[in-house]
């Protein structure tokens, strides 16, 4: 393992741009269910075969369907259509139930999306067998009971979060919360864009706001105004009155941003895995960053998941044991390696680092792989 670790300056750009896709954003939906779906896979073949079995369900689209929408509400004049696929090594003991799994699916998209109705979306989940090369790398070439990495890939992640970074963070989970969309009738395809130039910050936040709970457009305008409002005061509250936030931007006197779902798959918008979020659930340009969707991969095998959680756990301690107040790691795999020896391990710190307290944190965290694996299949880490 080559480990290169230096210092940097604190991470304080002269511009930056960040943004979240919220929990109803067609791109966060593909990515939540095909995460959904990976897990009960990993958790299946564990206790059906006593370990991870080669699949990757990474790849989705939510095809938007048609509306018919306006002050009081609408229908449904074309079905949305999401769709999951990948590959899964079946096994004698292990075949997973597709219509199960594809039962399972709608329910958790009805979750996602309370203002929907059941005839709004069809899903569909096809599975086929693993490529036997790719399946063995996983199944069969374990090097002291480690899987061997099934990709070339890397992975970069940075804690904490800059101020901004925080704020929209804060922001899309503050108006996505149920208790404020039960006072005031928008859906959960929230985006927040925000960006700061100096100290002048500018938020942009786009909501759907429910056809069936607003009749005109006064009412419509005041939900918008609402939503501006509290923004306003969340974002000030960080960075002061040099602050401005506009929302649902797009909107003309005759154009307006309503939904019966309370997502823009409905019509507007199609999803796909891995365009929205990265991992830490931001999108961060001035940041490092693996374009690598995290989401539907194996929690065992594949790097382009199990190595963000590599990563995180490392600039996590690193911050948190020794003097380092920022911490950015950078880690690159070997397929055919086992995940523990990656071929590059970059540690850049801002602030004073004891170099080999770094290295034994590093070490540590790579032999815990088995621990790591299990926090994935539970969920632990913000992938999206």
């Amino acid at each position: 393992m080559d480990l290169t670790i230096n210092q940097r300056p604190p991470f304080h750009p002269p511009v930056e741009f960040v943004e979240r896709k919220g929990s109803g954003h067609p791109d966060t939906i593909c990515d939540q269910l095909a995460e959904d779906l990976a897990r009960d896979l990993a958790r299946t073949s564990l206790e059906q075969t006593g370990r991870v079995q080669h699949f990757n369900v990474d790849k989705a689209i939510f095809a938007a369907g048609s509306v018919d929408v306006g002050f009081g509400g609408g229908e449904h004049t074309k079905r949305s259509r999401l769709v999951l696929v990948g590959k899964v090594n079946f096994t004698e003991q292990w075949r997973p139930d597709v219509d199960a799994l594809t039962s399972d699916t709608r329910e958790r998209l009805l979750r996602l999306l309370p203002d929907a109705t059941p005839d709004a979306f069809d899903v569909e989940i096809w599975l086929n067998q693993s490529a036997a090369d790719l399946a063995d790398v996983v199944t069969q070439g374990h090097i002291d009971g480690v899987p061997r990495s099934n990709d070339t890939s890397f992975a970069a992640v940075s804690v904490p979060r800059s101020e901004l970074e925080d704020v929209v963070y804060r922001l899309e989970h503050y108006l996505n919360s149920a208790s404020y969309r039960d006072e005031v009738p928008i859906g959960r395809d929230i985006k927040v864009m925000g960006a700061r130039h100096g100290a002048e910050v500018v938020v942009t936040v786009a909501v759907p706001v429910l056809a069936r709970r607003v009749h005109d457009r006064a009412t419509y305008d005041q939900v918008v105004e609402r939503v501006r409002i509290d923004a306003l005061a969340l974002v000030r509250d960080v960075f002061g009155e040099d602050t401005t936030v506009r929302v649902n931007q797009a909107d003309t006197p005759e154009s307006h941003y309503l939904t019966l779902t309370g997502t823009s798959a409905e019509a507007g918008d199609d999803g796909q895995v891995g365009r929205g979020n990265r991992f830490g659930g931001l999108i961060t340009p001035y940041r490092p960053m693996s374009l690598e969707a995290a989401a539907g991969k194996n929690p065992a095998a594949h790097v382009g998941k199990t190595y963000h959680a590599f990563a995180d756990d490392i600039t996590r301690r690193i911050v948190e044991e020794t003097g380092a107040t920022e911490t950015t790691v950078r880690l690159l795999s070997s397929i055919g390696h086992p995940v523990t020896e990656p071929q590059v391990v970059h540690v850049e710190a801002a602030g004073p680092t004891d170099d080999a307290a770094v290295e034994v944190i590093v070490k540590e965290v790579l032999s815990d792989w088995l621990a790591v694996r299990d926090r994935l299949i539970a969920g632990f880490y913000e992938l999206y």
